[in-house]
């Protein structure tokens, strides 16, 4: 699930963060978080955990890198008010 490697992204993964932004109310950033709550989610629908696991995500942050993203790359993610 890293993308190609550190700052590297596909499509895809900007639709699934401004998807899980729209849906969840959180913000995610395409370095970080974003490729880890996507893998978390690929995993899920590849029932990879069995049933009744416990499974924990900790979003650490890395929003502050949006905006420069945003402007490198043209407003891609929407949610860019940090």
């Amino acid at each position: 699930f890293h993308f190609g490697g550190y700052a590297k992204f596909e499509p895809y993964l900007i639709d699934f963060i401004n998807g899980f932004y729209q849906q969840h109310g959180i913000a995610l950033d395409p370095i970080y978080t974003g490729k880890l709550f996507y893998g978390l989610f690929q995993l899920i629908e590849q029932r990879y955990f069995p049933k009744g696991s416990t499974v924990l995500a900790v979003h650490t942050g890395g929003l502050q890198g949006v905006n420069g993203f945003n402007e490198r790359f043209g407003n891609l993610i929407e949610v860019s008010a940090f």
